[in-house]
């Protein structure tokens, strides 16, 4: 793995995930495979839950064609 000088590599969820993988002992090759493995569950779910809206699946659009909400409508909180 090839080092930026003077910038540090912002860390996200996946490269936590993939510290604590390899903290348990996981191979490399194995800690991908389960990497792939939960971001293939989630674009599953996402995309069955797209499929039962009766709409068209959502992906890269033109600018000209906005998403519409139509979920439940914004409510106030207690603090």
């Amino acid at each position: 793995m090839q080092r930026r000088k003077g910038r540090k590599i912002p860390m996200n969820i996946d490269g936590a995930t993939a510290v604590i993988y390899s903290e348990l002992g996981f191979s490399p090759a194995l800690g991908r495979g389960l990497f792939i493995l939960s971001r293939s569950v989630g674009i599953l779910a996402h995309a069955w839950e797209q499929s039962q809206q009766g709409g068209r699946i959502k992906g890269p659009m033109p600018p000209g064609i906005p998403y519409r909400y139509t979920g439940p409508v914004p409510r106030d909180f207690v603090k």
